[in-house]
């Protein structure tokens, strides 16, 4: 065999090692069904030019709750309101943590303002001081 020939065969199966992320294991095993993701960029290019119809169309092959990798980031997509509703109201607590980013942290934002702190009591007590100070329409 040629040179050729032997790096085209250690790329092939480069990528399809790459490809199977549940025999490395690093997928999470509680999420949702989903299309499975590319190597690098994931679902991106099952968005298309119109991402509302895309995954609408998504929904009806795997379901009202599902997954997508974009890109590194695992999204999960909820397509029916009925759905919607129970987690956005009874699961809220679940569904609210902020991501932290290196920026934020770096900069100790993540201790301090309201928008990157997780929800707790510090939180609940900055935010009705806004509520009832900050955002109100009668000044003092």
């Amino acid at each position: 065999m040629d040179l050729v020939t032997v790096c085209a065969l250690f790329i092939l199966l480069a990528i399809s090692i790459l490809s199977l992320p549940r025999i490395r294991g690093k997928s999470p095993q509680n999420i949702p069904p989903g299309p499975y993701p590319l190597p690098i960029i994931g679902n991106i290019h099952k968005l298309g030019k119109h991402p509302h119809k895309s995954l609408a169309s998504l929904a009806q092959v795997y379901g009202p709750i599902m997954h997508l990798k974009l890109g590194r980031i695992i999204t999960i997509v909820i397509s029916s309101s009925s759905t919607a509703q129970q987690v956005l109201q009874k699961q809220d607590l679940a569904f609210s943590s902020h991501p932290q980013l290196g920026a934020i942290r770096a900069t100790n934002h993540n201790k301090y303002a309201v928008v990157w702190l997780p929800i707790g009591s510090r939180w609940r007590s900055l935010r009705k001081i806004m509520s009832s100070y900050i955002f109100t329409a009668n000044k003092c």
